[in-house]
């Protein structure tokens, strides 16, 4: 498939054909990475998202849980009765 190069303000872009993105599983806002080979020729790559806390958080289970260490003495303050 080819595309043309547009201008966009003082930088370039190339339209992507909504099939194209359909199948690419490309949305907007999507952020990705441009390399560029020694021959000149560019690849996109699609930067993974990250993950929002919430998302972090519901991933916790008792199996992959840690139980609390001790990684010193308890200074001033810190001493706490659960």
């Amino acid at each position: 498939m080819r595309a043309q190069m547009l201008k966009w303000g003082n930088s370039l872009a190339v339209r992507i054909p909504k099939h194209v993105a359909k199948e690419a599983k490309l949305r907007e806002g999507d952020s990705l990475e441009l390399e560029i080979a020694a021959d000149g020729s560019l690849q996109l790559h699609r930067v993974a998202r990250v993950p929002s806390l919430s998302q972090l958080v519901s991933q916790i289970t008792p199996e992959n849980r840690y139980e609390e260490i001790s990684t010193a003495y308890e200074v001033g303050r810190e001493s706490v009765e659960w």
